[in-house]
């Protein structure tokens, strides 16, 4: 584990069970030291991601404040589910609540919650609780779509907790139930986290097409009782969100490839130019070196460049040696005897 890890491990210790801790108590806890836990602590006072609260005992700090807004209004799926989040808004004639979720690890976290006229009621999907993946309408569209791996150690992991939820006593059953989800299309729960509720969600798919989080309506169970087609309708309303929530999340990610290609695009036209414009040498301009010449260039390069660096010697008759000189003048005047 690194000191990242640690660090965060620290911050995870805080939660609604228990949202206070000394440096103490969290180094007990994660078997740390009391001097290292007080680093990691100092390191997250000061990014204020900590506070104190009393003397000695700390909460969670501003920053995530700070976070949870940026995520507000710059999160993908957020923003790419709003139109389909005002069709919902203007399609329902009932209270209720539209739950915008994700998937989370091996949870299910509701990140936009919107009430439909006054609904008077809270719903257990309360945005930024963790819920589990097998309670609730919301989570089990999800459930139904994540990868066979993770759901084969999922259901070894959670055997029991997935029969209490009437998903099945085997794995072969647990699949079953998941293939009814993906062939609906939408998931139908009545009163498995809320009594007298029920959930309707439909999964909503990333970029990649792997599952992402789901989009539905929790309604009264009376109401959609009551009014005949309602359910029908509000299946058909919630199965199209979701589609709509997907194709929104794909055009986002083609048009951020498309700009993000732009500046190579536009680099590789000013570098086709460019070459376009070098002198033609017998092998394409985009291969030949900068500065060198050409096999056919070369010898002429060579002699200019002689004739500039080195100037050409004056010619000087070549002296006899002086062996040769001396033969010659005995010849002409031989010595005396």
């Amino acid at each position: 584990m690194t000191t990242a890890d640690r660090v965060l491990a620290v911050l995870r210790l805080f939660s609604m069970e228990r949202p206070e801790w000394t440096v103490e108590a969290a180094a007990g806890a994660l078997n740390l030291s009391q001097s290292t836990a007080y680093q990691y602590f100092r390191s997250l006072i000061e990014a204020r991601l900590l506070v104190a609260s009393k003397t000695g005992r700390y909460v969670i700090g501003p920053a995530i404040i700070e976070l949870d807004r940026q995520m507000r209004r710059l999160d993908p799926l957020i923003g790419g589910a709003a139109p389909a989040v005002e069709a919902l808004r203007g399609s329902v004639q009932t209270d209720g609540m539209i739950l915008l979720c994700r998937i989370y690890g091996s949870t299910v976290m509701c990140v936009e919650q919107q009430a439909l006229r006054q609904p008077g009621f809270d719903v257990s999907y309360e945005r930024g609780r963790p819920m589990p993946l097998i309670r609730g309408a919301a989570s089990k569209a999800i459930l139904a779509h994540l990868q066979p791996r993770f759901l084969r150690r999922y259901y070894n992991e959670n055997t029991q907790h997935i029969a209490d939820a009437n998903l099945g006593t085997s794995w072969q059953a647990f699949q079953s139930a998941l293939r009814g989800f993906r062939k609906a299309g939408v998931c139908v729960t009545e009163g498995e986290l809320d009594a007298g509720f029920v959930g309707i969600s439909g999964p909503v798919f990333g970029p990649d097409d792997e599952i992402l989080g789901s989009i539905g309506l929790v309604l009264r169970a009376a109401e959609v009782r009551g009014q005949t087609g309602l359910r029908e309708q509000m299946i058909e309303q919630v199965r199209q969100a979701g589609r709509d929530v997907s194709m929104a999340l794909q055009a986002n990610a083609a048009e951020l490839s498309t700009a993000s290609a732009r500046p190579v695009a536009r680099g590789a036209a000013r570098l086709q130019k460019k070459v376009a414009k070098q002198p033609s040498t017998g092998r394409p301009a985009s291969t030949r070196a900068p500065g060198k010449a050409t096999a056919k260039e070369l010898p002429a390069a060579k002699k200019v460049l002689i004739a500039k660096k080195v100037p050409a010697a004056k010619k000087v008759p070549a002296k006899p040696p002086k062996r040769a000189a001396q033969r010659k003048k005995n010849a002409v005047f031989p010595a005396s005897q």
